[in-house]
């Protein structure tokens, strides 16, 4: 069994990296390899590798431990107030990815920042290429998490309706011709969510659904019993076990955060995994 456990981590290893496609962290000082910024008229531009507390908080301010990449409307190289309030928009673009030549069917994008704003006046967005043009998938305008909440949000989005060969994001924020604070993105992940793995499973019967998960719950069936219920995160750690012994069992999923997850099920001798995503 420790053996067969073993080489179902090293499996969801490997499931793991496969399901991520594209993935920048900013933890360095520079602008990622391919990635391109723009600036204000008055040079006040992205900061990158930035570790520091998120500006304009406080009391229980975030901080980026391991960097961030930065847009603050009040700085320019230590120089407060220097942005201006003259209603400018900066980007951050990623590099193409072909989601076509990589065979990809289902894809997610997973956003993880903090937007500060001054009475909501400042806007943060989130566009993809659709092969043609741009499309918005995340639309902020306000304290996101609330201010000074110590944390970070996490946004999961669905972008399969976008597959194409030249598939980019880019991250906009806006001034809104006012005061404002800034944004700071702690991390991108263009994730591979198709389902896969399952075959050996489709004779006994097997389904399950959702997928994504909305309300906490994923519903297995089987016209056999089914044994076990491992579920890891993409990193490979083992999350929750189940033994159900049963012809359907409910996995409550409360307790984890949203993302995507790998469960492998075990009915009989059978084995098979698959790729879920926790909205």
């Amino acid at each position: 069994m420790k053996k067969l456990n073993l080489l179902y981590i090293v499996f969801c290893f490997y499931f793991a990296a496969d399901a991520q496609i594209q993935v920048e962290s900013f933890n360095g000082t520079s602008i990622p390899n391919g990635w391109i910024a723009s600036t204000t008229s008055s040079g006040c531009e992205w900061v990158f590798g930035y570790t520091e507390a998120m500006p304009c908080t406080f009391f229980n301010p975030v901080f980026f431990t391991t960097g961030a990449a930065v847009f603050e409307d009040n700085y320019n190289v230590g120089n407060p107030n220097s942005c201006g309030d003259n209603g400018y928009t900066v980007e951050l673009e990623g590099p193409a990815v072909d989601l076509i030549a990589a065979g990809t069917t289902s894809a997610s994008v997973e956003i993880i920042y903090n937007h500060q704003t001054f009475s909501n006046d400042g806007d943060f967005m989130v566009d993809v290429w659709d092969g043609s043009s741009w499309q918005n998938i995340l639309f902020v305008d306000g304290d996101m998490p609330s201010a000074n909440s110590g944390s970070t949000k996490t946004s999961l989005i669905d972008v399969t309706s976008y597959i194409n060969s030249a598939f980019k994001v880019k991250f906009i924020y806006g001034d809104e011709n006012t005061v404002t604070y800034g944004i700071g993105i702690d991390n991108y992940q263009l994730m591979d969510t198709a389902t896969a793995g399952i075959e050996d499973l489709l004779d006994s019967g097997f389904s399950y659904y959702p997928n994504p998960i909305i309300n906490d719950e994923l519903n297995l069936k089987s016209n056999e019993d089914i044994s076990i219920v491992n579920i890891f995160n993409i990193i490979g750690q083992k999350v929750l076990a189940k033994k159900p012994a049963a012809l359907e069992s409910k996995i409550q999923l409360e307790n984890l955060p949203s993302g995507v997850y790998i469960v492998q099920v075990v009915i009989g001798s059978k084995e098979g995994s698959f790729k879920v995503i926790k909205k």
